[in-house]
């Protein structure tokens, strides 16, 4: 089961990634930068700021930190894996719990040590833009499904399962490129919760909360209609360190934590179609046709 030295991790990791994208808003976009006075062009300051923010969220994922953890980062992430079964109700409210709380560590670590410059981009808020809180709304759902849809599918074939977060981060700085303008591209309930309290900044923060969150579900409600579940809720799943996640496959069968799982979606099947998914009818029967 998950236990500290993942929540842990997980606060570490999230705590690191915040400050690095930040840190790479400030570069891009803070009056006074190197690379603002240098890049006049703001649409290339924004996709080296993506490139920045997608490369800091891999190397934190292939990190240690994400090893141990799964390097979810993200509360969306979280529900989407704890809609698969591969985490407990408690297990999944404490990464978000660490989450939240490293998205706001972090975000202080930018702001005490940018000072000024951090304040002038309010300490990476997001907040929507172009067309306003409804369109942030669906941008913001929309690409957090692609991004989960990602996520999933890289995760549960073995031959693509060590290029996740690579998949990932690449799709994300595209994102961060094309719809920046429109919502901020926060895709991370947390990402934005931490900014949005230390520069006191809550127009539309809402979105932020709602939309990730529903993408996510949607991209596991499908992935769970087509295949049952998921491999592992790790996003670099490496033997080196011990997966915690409910019936993972990439864990040997003795070491496997095979804790009976009720599906979150039982109580929602007769409303959405699920079938309840039982261990020894898992999508096994198809790995071997998914590498």
């Amino acid at each position: 089961m998950i236990g500290w030295r993942e929540v842990t991790a997980e606060f570490a990791g999230t705590a690191l990634l915040l400050m690095l994208v930040v840190s790479a808003i400030v570069a891009g976009f803070a009056p006074g930068s190197p690379l603002v006075d240098t890049v006049p062009n703001e649409d290339l300051r924004r996709l080296v700021t993506g490139v920045l923010s997608a490369t800091a969220a891999a190397a934190i994922v292939y990190s240690p930190l994400g090893r141990i953890s799964g390097g979810h980062l993200n509360p969306a992430v979280t529900a989407a894996f704890w809609l698969l079964d591969k985490m407990t109700s408690g297990s999944a409210l404490k990464y978000a719990a660490a989450q939240v709380a490293g998205a706001i560590t972090g975000a202080l670590a930018a702001l005490l040590v940018w000072g000024g410059a951090a304040v002038s981009v309010r300490v990476g808020a997001t907040v929507p833009k172009l067309g306003g809180a409804a369109t942030a709304l669906v941008v913001e759902a929309v690409m957090t499904f692609l991004l989960l849809t990602v996520i999933l599918t890289f995760v549960d074939r073995p031959s693509l399962m060590p290029y996740t977060a690579a998949a990932a981060s690449s799709l994300v700085a595209v994102l961060v490129f094309t719809e920046a303008p429109v919502s901020g591209t926060s895709l991370n309930p947390a990402r934005s919760i931490g900014p949005a309290l230390v520069s006191a900044t809550w127009t539309g923060l809402w979105v932020y909360l709602v939309a990730p969150t529903l993408g996510a579900l949607t991209a596991a409600l499908l992935h769970r209609r087509l295949w049952g579940t998921v491999a592992c809720a790790k996003l670099m799943h490496d033997p080196t360190y011990p997966c915690r996640f409910l019936n993972c496959a990439y864990t040997s069968p003795d070491e496997r934590i095979r804790r009976p799982v009720r599906t979150r979606s039982a109580a929602l099947s007769p409303l959405l179609g699920i079938g309840r998914w039982r261990p020894r009818a898992r999508h096994h029967r198809s790995r071997k046709h998914r590498r």
